[in-house]
Formats: C-alpha cells, structure tokens, sequence
C-alpha cells in the first residue's frame, strides 16, 4: 500500500469518527449521521475499495472505544454496507441509478440487520415497541390533561379521539417510512458525495437538475393503473386488500408525483430564468408544506404535459 494511501486512510478514518462522535453526542447535529458514509465513498474514490474497507475498521475500532461495541458495530456496518460500497461504486464510474440503488441496498441491509439483531436481543418486535412507546405517550398526556384540569371532558373526549386517530395513520404509515428511508438515505449520499468530488476536481456522472425530470412512458401508465385501481377500491368497498397494503402503495405513488410537481415547478422557474438558488430552496420548502397541491401538479404534468405547452406557447410568440 503507498504511503499516500496510509495517509488518505488514516485522515478519512478520522472524519469518519468526527461525524459518528458528533451526531451521537450532540443532539442538534444528529442528522450528521446522514453523512457518515461519505468521507468512505470519497475515499473509495480517491484509493479504491482496499483503503477504504481498512479505514472503516480503524474506524469501528476508534468508535468502539468512546462508544462501546454495539454502537461501533452499527456505526461501522453503515460505512462499510454504504461508504465502501458506494466508494467502489464511484472508483468504477457507475451510473447514478446504479449508484443510488447501491446505496439503497447497502442501507436497506443494515436496517434489516439492526432491526433483526434488536428484536433477537430484546425479544420484542421493533415495531411493535415503537406503537407501544406511542400509545404510552398518548396515555401520559391524557393523564396530564385530566390532572391539569386543562379540558373539559368533551375536549378531553376529542383530544383522545384525534391522537387515537393520529395512531391509526401512524401505523399504516409506518411500512412506507421503513421502505423509504434507504431511498432517502442512499439518494442523500449519491447527491453530497457527487458534490464533494465534483468540488475537488474528479469528474463524476450525476443526475441531470431535478427541473429536467420527466416521467418514462411505463411508470406513467403503471402508476394510472395503480390510481385507478385505489379508486375501485374505494368505490366499491373493497375489503379483500388490507389498507396497509393500499396505503404502503399509494404513499409512494404520491411522493413520485410530488417530486414530478416539484420538477415542474422548478422548470417553470427555469424557464422564467429565475434561477436564483435561494428561490430554489424557498419553492422546495413550499412545496413541502403544500405537499398536496404540488402533487396534484405532478399528475397533471405527467398526463396532460403543462410543461410542454407553456413551452409551445413561448416558441409561437
């Protein structure tokens, strides 16, 4: 191994160990823990999947010392399943798609892994602790309020019936947030990591701006059929399905059409020449709050194609 190599490896060792210490410890940083893969993939980059493997177990050691094992373990699984990965995923010049889909097995892995590895050592299922944590959160503050003499017994009455009903949604999405934080998770690595090696000169495939987004003709027609079939569902009734299977689905059909709003909205900018990037971020957060219009955009995006004719109608002028 050249010396350079021990260097580099010992210097993103480090950062690693930074971000893990950091995101542990001080609560207001702990969605550093995000990034804790990436100084593995820029490493992998530079030095190839070697370095980067030994430096994330220096890493899991020096972690294991402040840390204790299990958390050196967990710590360390999410550099080697997504940092090394990614980083040879890089070094070899993938495709974006490739990339993220890395990043998102890496990370699905670890999770599966974790959650398995919990429910082996506690003997109790992960999320069947979580809906109890939460319904003994809910049975707390209603203590709280009743002793309080807060409410009335009619607002205590529809107090109760709202968090019961919070509950309700929360378990139904808790399949979709399981299945969706790889994709949030690997995607956020590909996005810092491309900007990280793009900063320091190395030339890396990305994706084209999220304004240039648009819809493959298959996804267009499998997602119509997915919404058709939720409103025969709904409007004859049907039982047959369990709604958390109905909502699992249609939870990811209304992100993808959130971001193909979010995509049209940004070209519309584009094509405004109103590309200031703190407009950029302010439509995002917007969008995020008025998640629902901005899907309903997506939709009509994708079947009617406003963008085209916004388009059009600027090339007849």
């Amino acid at each position: 191994m050249k010396t350079r190599g021990i260097t580099e490896g010992a210097m993103f060792c480090a950062l690693g160990v930074i971000l893990t210490l950091v995101s542990y410890y001080l609560p207001f940083f702990v969605l550093l823990v995000f990034f804790i893969p990436v100084p593995m993939v820029v490493l992998g980059k530079r030095q190839g999947l070697k370095v980067s493997i030994l430096s994330c177990i220096a890493a899991t050691i020096l972690i294991g010392l402040f840390l204790g094992p299990l958390n050196a373990i967990s710590f360390g699984a999410l550099m080697l399943f997504v940092g090394c990965s990614l980083g040879f995923a890089y070094n070899r010049d993938y495709s974006p798609v490739f990339k993220v889909a890395i990043g998102i097995v890496g990370f699905a892995i670890l999770l599966i892994a974790v959650v398995a590895s919990y429910e082996w050592v506690m003997g109790i299922g992960f999320t069947s602790l979580l809906l109890q944590t939460l319904e003994q959160s809910t049975s707390e503050v209603m203590t709280f309020y009743q002793t309080a003499n807060i409410m009335d017994a009619e607002q205590l009455a529809m107090a109760k019936t709202a968090m019961d009903k919070n509950i309700e949604m929360m378990k139904l999405a808790l399949p979709s947030a399981f299945l969706l934080l790889p994709v949030v998770f690997g995607m956020v690595n590909v996005i810092v990591s491309d900007m990280i090696l793009k900063r320091i000169g190395y030339p890396v495939k990305t994706f084209k701006p999220l304004s240039q987004w648009e819809m493959p003709t298959s996804l267009k027609y499998f997602l119509m059929v997915l919404i058709l079939g939720d409103f025969i569902i709904s409007m004859f009734q049907v039982t047959t399905i369990p709604q958390i299977y109905i909502v699992t689905v249609m939870n990811f059909v209304n992100i993808i059409f959130l971001v193909m709003g979010l995509s049209l909205i940004l070209n519309y900018l584009e094509y405004k020449k109103l590309t200031n990037k703190g407009l950029n971020v302010l439509v995002v957060i917007l969008s995020l709050l008025f998640s629902s219009l901005v899907t309903i955009l997506g939709i009509a995006d994708t079947y009617i194609g406003i963008r085209r004719i916004f388009r059009r109608e600027s090339q007849i002028k």
